[in-house]
């Protein structure tokens, strides 16, 4: 079915970054798949693995939380958050040691949004995490 038939499609994660955790320790606590993950003071490289110039000044993580062209993005982040939920003691602690939580979401327009309800958004809140969207044209 096409992404027109359905309203749009979408790709979320969950991005984490800290001054100096050990992304070991932030993969096993979260225990989602995670797509990428770099450790403050290594040297950086590209997605590929070829080196760049400099060290990450920060350890970063990032969760693969799914795609869809379902166009049911509410219920989907509905069903991802509930899993976080156990974790919020963990979510809480990298935040308040100076970590931040970003859900992130690219999502390509279609002929139709979503709402995002308060119950969803409360989650969200109550586990610290932040919201991103990036707009994609279909085109």
């Amino acid at each position: 079915m096409s992404i027109s038939a359905m309203g749009f499609s979408y790709c979320i994660s969950l991005q984490v970054r800290h001054p100096d955790a050990d992304p070991d320790d932030i993969i096993h606590e979260i225990g989602l798949p995670v797509r990428r993950s770099s450790k403050m003071g290594e040297p950086r490289s590209t997605l590929r693995g070829a080196p760049l110039p400099g060290h990450y000044d920060m350890t970063f993580c990032v969760f693969d939380l799914g795609v869809g062209a379902d166009g049911e993005l509410a219920d989907h982040l509905r069903s991802r958050i509930a899993t976080l939920i156990p974790k919020r003691e963990f979510l809480h602690e990298l935040r308040a040691t100076g970590g931040s939580l970003n859900l992130f979401i690219t999502w390509t327009v279609g002929e139709r949004g979503e709402v995002f309800d308060c119950t969803l958004l409360s989650d969200l809140v109550s586990l610290g995490i932040d919201l991103g969207i990036e707009p994609i044209s279909a085109d």
